[in-house]
Parts: C-alpha cells; structure tokens; sequence
C-alpha cells in the first residue's frame, strides 16, 4: 500500500468538521435505551457561508509547540485532565490498534470558508479544553484502519451546543469539502443516531474520504463513521475510518460500540 500523506490531519477534519442532523427519538440500534431527554442539534438561524465550526486541522505538534488559551488564559488543568481521561486510548480500541500520532490538546480553530475548504481562524473562544487521540491498526490487506476520538470541554452547555449547530450549518452548506493539505470529504450525510445514556443530544455521520499518498496520488474512497454525544458542556466524537474495501455498517457498529466505551467514562 501506498504510504498515505497527512492522513492524521484528514482524520481530525472528519473528526471534527462536518456534522449531520439527526433524530435520536426513534432508533432500533441504540447504545442504551434508558437514555432520555435528548434533542438533534439545531443549525443557527444564520446557517450561511460565514457560519464556523472549531474543526481541527494541523499535523499534531509537540506539546511544547502547540498553541493553547482561552479568553480565560489557557486550558484549564482540571477540564484538560478530565478531556485527556475521555478520549479513548488505542487498548480501549481493542487488539491490534496502536498509536499513529501524539494527542492533539491545541484549541485553535478551523472555519469552512466559502470555497468549502477549513481554514486557519485562531483560536476557539469557548473552548476550554481538548483532547484529540489517534489510533491505527493493520488489516490482512496490507491496508489499516484509523480511528480517532476527541473530548471537548466548552465554557457551558450552551457553548457546547453552538459548537455542534455550526458545524451542522457547515455541513448542509458544504457535503462535499476539502482541508488545507487538499485531503478530500464527499457526500457526507447524517444518519439515524443511537440513543446514549446521560446525553443531551447525539448526532452521526457518515461519508467518504480521500487521502493523498506519498507518491503524488490520492487514496481510494475510504469509508468513514462518526458519533457525537453531548452531555452538558462536554462533547465526545469517535470516528472509524475504514479501508476501501471495507463497508460503511462495519464501521457504524465499531463507533457506536467505542462511543458506548467513551460515554461510560462522564
């Protein structure tokens, strides 16, 4: 296989950028059927091309390197000790998975512009911490899967909540968007989500990705899912994605099993 280029970064932007809209009341599939109370993120009344979302969508730096602050100052201790507890680790992912890059905890913000690509905004205002993890393991077919998981602690819940409805407005306006390496995102799209216990709101998403290589080439259309839970002013996000020859529902049973891990742990 083809050595994929900047894949880590692909990985945060699907991760992290585009969110679908979806219904939680009414779903077979859930984590946990006891969950109540829960609502679909809303887009914000100006769901336009200037709407943002805190994407993330730099290599990972060393920790002495990455920029970091809030309005307040910086992440605050006890919010980051908490965000670096929820994000899974590659032994909670199961057998075989390893890490493939440093936890990301940089607040800087990503904004789709009108073009459809996510560019450097500075830094995410109500943000007070993040914790990014980044996971890989090996398939028969000399290809891997990645997986990421990401907590994000915001100043409250209605912060939080913002987060989640910008990034919703991106997504109606741009299925199809690329990062600033030129990695590739299409035909994403919501899809029923799984109820989660504790949760204020839960959304999933779906789509395809395309990754350059280190020979100049681009990757098959790789299959991505990803969940979202809320609880309050603390968001947790899993992604799988997957090789091309894999199929989408393998990785829509995989995250929502990973998110159950994730969600235990509020």
């Amino acid at each position: 296989m083809k050595t994929v280029h900047a894949r880590t970064l692909g990985l945060r932007i699907a991760a992290l950028a585009a969110v679908g809209l979806v219904l939680t009341a009414c779903n077979d599939d859930d984590l946990d059927t006891g969950a109540t109370g829960q609502t679909s993120p809303t887009a914000p009344a100006s769901s336009s091309a200037t709407a943002g979302a805190s994407g993330k969508a730099k290599d990972p730096a060393k920790p002495s390197t990455r920029p970091s602050g809030t309005a307040a100052g910086g992440n605050s201790a006890t919010a980051q000790a908490k965000t670096n507890k929820l994000a899974l680790t590659p032994a909670e992912w199961g057998t075989g998975y390893q890490t493939s890059a440093d936890d990301d905890t940089a607040i800087t913000a990503f904004t789709m512009d009108k073009s459809c690509v996510y560019k450097d905004s500075g830094q995410v205002k109500t943000l007070v911490a993040y914790t990014g993890r980044f996971v890989k393991a090996p398939r028969p077919d000399g290809d891997e899967v990645m997986g990421t998981s990401v907590a994000s602690e915001f100043t409250n819940a209605d912060a939080a909540h913002q987060d989640m409805a910008e990034q919703l407005a991106n997504v109606l306006r741009c299925t199809n968007y690329k990062d600033g390496e030129g990695n590739e995102f299409k035909a994403v799209h919501d899809v029923d989500a799984p109820k989660v216990a504790g949760a204020d709101e839960v959304y999933a998403e779906e789509g395809l990705a395309v990754y350059g290589t280190t020979d100049g080439g681009k990757t098959q259309d790789r299959p991505f899912s990803r969940v979202v839970a809320r609880k309050g002013a603390v968001t947790i996000s899993v992604l799988v994605d997957l090789a091309p020859n894999q199929q989408v529902f393998e990785g829509r049973a995989q995250v929502r099993a990973l998110l159950q891990k994730a969600t235990a742990k509020w």
